[in-house]
């Protein structure tokens, strides 16, 4: 073969390799990924440099559940292409989605320096920020996404977001209002900003919120959000029937999505779980690890029931130049998955002082100057007994607030982990009862210092509760602390919209606007 005919060779190669690409991604965008990659597999055997094939094959084996493929599929990339800003958004997209963050930082990062104007990189990036924990710059690349794409609804939603938790409200309003206009029935949207917007939703927008949670085409996700969206507004709007008809009909829609995925609270567990934590932790067993853990006493832990003020908590004591607020942090949960909840031969003293120090290494570098650190994680309340042997300095904060408010509270509000028990009034009042059981032996047999913090009583002498907290805590009064509203913290949980207010008495009583409406397990309370 001469060089003319080796030439009209590959000119045909090539052309029928396009055919086989074109066709290939077809069947990717149909979902046929098992398809897909055996044609892009077939055009790199016959060209195995070509860096659509090879890219578009990462993507379907991300695809097909083989993230590890993928990834040595796009570093291969990216050692071919180093100047491509497109591989090296794959490989940090890969790498965000199977929980390598840093990584994925650092590949985003690239893609964004070679390529300013690239929107799927700035927002991937912010994703990838958002699961550091870096919420300031997360915000700055959800930025830099609308700038590059103003009419991406989803990018401005995740911008509000951002901004939302780093208190910008009026900021995060706008921004979810501009995701809205773009799109309509964007319903996280809907919901986030049906719970910081200032001024009342009219008839009309909650009648057209109304249509589309009745349309059948969207998915179970998106008609609860546009339901408790739906509530919240008929709430501000003084229409507390219709509102708990929102709420009640947003549960039951997140109740039958989790039975279909075999999820359900377990009343009978709970139970057993506590049964076993009083049974374990008693005197005698606090007293044979009283010489283990650290010796810092930086560690506070705010527990309890969610929607019981552990947020307004923190963030007062946060204000605090002296307390680093790092809220619901996992660090206690992963130490108890890898010790066990119950003493054992893992508790041994240098293994406790190691977990103890790898918790505090955990925390942001700001935590390191600070004289308390404040977790809010309010499930550490089945951890105590572990957190006592772990910090035998540490201080305890127990959440107290009226029953049937929490109840409402928590039926009435989406969490972003799903908590089970929350979607019925009866297993919220069920589960309230067990934690109060388990608070009381925690009260009587811990031995760290604790204190009960109400909601009620804050609301009611706030000056007199906040110098009480802020004395517990060992720290002289701060003014600030009664500002904490004026205190640009990040907050991610549910409560991030009403810490960004001064102390107000609508939450206080407001189960009464619904009593007709309670169950008789939730009203008992």
């Amino acid at each position: 073969m001469n060089r003319q005919e080796r030439r009209r060779h590959a000119k045909a190669n090539a052309g029928h390799h396009t055919a086989t690409l074109a066709r290939a991604f077809h069947l990717h965008r149909q979902g046929q990924f098992a398809e897909a990659e055996a044609l892009y597999r077939q055009v790199l055997q016959h060209e195995p440099g070509q860096h659509d094939a090879m890219r578009l094959l990462g993507e379907v084996l991300l695809d097909r559940g083989r993230p590890a493929e993928a990834i040595t599929i796009f570093k291969r990339l990216t050692s071919l292409q180093p100047n491509a800003a497109l591989a090296h958004y794959s490989l940090g997209n890969a790498l965000r989605l199977t929980g390598q963050t840093s990584e994925a930082i650092a590949a985003l990062q690239t893609a964004v320096t070679q390529n300013p104007d690239f929107a799927e990189a700035h927002h991937a990036l912010g994703l990838a920020y958002r699961k550091a924990a870096m919420e300031p710059d997360a915000a700055a690349s959800f930025r830099g996404a609308v700038n590059a794409r103003p009419a991406w609804a989803e990018a401005w939603q995740e911008l509000g977001l951002a901004l939302a938790v780093l208190g910008q409200l009026a900021a995060a309003e706008a921004a979810l209002q501009r995701a809205i206009a773009l799109k309509p029935g964007l319903a996280e949207a809907q919901r986030h900003l049906a719970a910081i917007r200032t001024t009342p939703a009219t008839e009309a927008e909650r009648k057209s919120l109304l249509q589309r949670s009745a349309d059948p085409a969207i998915t179970a996700d998106e008609k609860a959000d546009l339901l408790f969206a739906l509530g919240r507004l008929e709430e501000k709007a003084g229409e507390f029937d219709v509102a708990f008809g929102h709420f009640a009909a947003a549960n039951a829609v997140l109740r039958a999505k989790f039975k279909h995925a075999g999820l359900s609270f377990d009343r009978a567990k709970l139970t057993r779980d506590i049964d076993k934590l009083i049974a374990t932790f008693t005197a005698n067993v606090f007293a044979a690890h009283a010489a283990g853990g650290a010796v810092s006493d930086a560690p506070v832990f705010i527990v309890g029931m969610p929607r019981t003020g552990s947020t307004l908590f923190e963030q007062i004591a946060a204000s605090h130049s002296q307390v680093f607020g790092a809220g619901e942090h996992t660090g206690i949960g992963a130490a108890a998955a890898r010790m066990g909840w119950a003493p054992s031969s893992q508790w041994a003293p240098e293994r406790l002082q190691a977990e103890a120090g790898l918790y505090l290494r955990g925390m942001p570098a700001a935590a390191a100057e600070a004289r308390r650190i404040i977790d809010k994680m309010p499930d550490n309340i089945f951890h105590l007994g572990l957190i006592a042997a772990l910090f035998p300095r540490a201080r305890v904060i127990f959440c107290a607030r009226d029953p049937r408010d929490t109840i409402l509270s928590c039926f009435s509000q989406r969490f972003a982990q799903p908590l089970l028990f929350d979607t019925d009034l009866e297993d919220c009042a069920f589960r309230l009862e067990e934690i109060e059981r388990l608070t009381a032996h925690w009260r009587r047999a811990l031995p760290l210092a604790h204190m009960t913090m109400s909601y009620e009583a804050l609301l009611d002498d706030p000056e007199g509760q906040a110098r009480g907290l802020i004395e517990f805590l060992g720290l002289e009064w701060e003014p600030d602390c009664l500002d904490f509203h004026r205190h640009r913290r990040v907050v991610r949980t549910a409560s991030w919209a009403q810490v960004r207010q001064p102390l107000y008495q609508g939450a206080k009583g407001r189960w009464r606007h619904y009593a007709h409406l309670l169950t008789a397990g939730a009203l008992a309370r």
